[in-house]
């Protein structure tokens, strides 16, 4: 992948509008062979959210396969977003979410398994994954 971003930290935002009609939510998952680990909750330094409510910060990512998800839900109730797959503090694929689908912006379509596991273990509606 040409251009590969090397990411040390990353930021976890969990906030939404004083309306409740903006909100972001981002998770942060270590896959393993067989194992799904939440490390969301990890501690890490306070930065100002994206919106009043709520908290945000930035947190170190270890090494191993982790999945980074980073959801916006609109005034429509809409949710968009973006999913990474890193590898050893290497992007390795971008995606984004759009209309329940998953389509592939950058990276290795080979390294999708990580994230479909990850999305069914939350439950995320998808209807279609594009990886062209």
């Amino acid at each position: 992948m040409e251009g590969s971003k090397i990411l040390n930290q990353i930021a976890l935002d969990n906030s939404k509008s004083k309306s409740g009609k903006h909100g972001i939510r981002s998770f942060l998952f270590q896959v393993d062979s067989n194992l799904i680990v939440d490390i969301s909750s990890s501690p890490g330094d306070e930065v100002p959210p994206t919106y009043k409510v709520g908290e945000s910060r930035l947190v170190e990512i270890p090494k191993g396969h982790v999945v980074y998800l980073y959801l916006v839900k609109n005034m429509k109730g809409m949710v968009k977003g973006r999913a990474l797959v890193i590898k050893d503090n290497k992007v390795i694929l971008v995606m984004n979410y759009r209309k329940l689908k998953l389509k592939r912006v950058e990276g290795d379509p080979n390294a999708l398994e990580p994230l479909k596991r990850v999305i069914e273990y939350l439950k995320i509606p998808v209807k279609k994954i594009n990886t062209s």
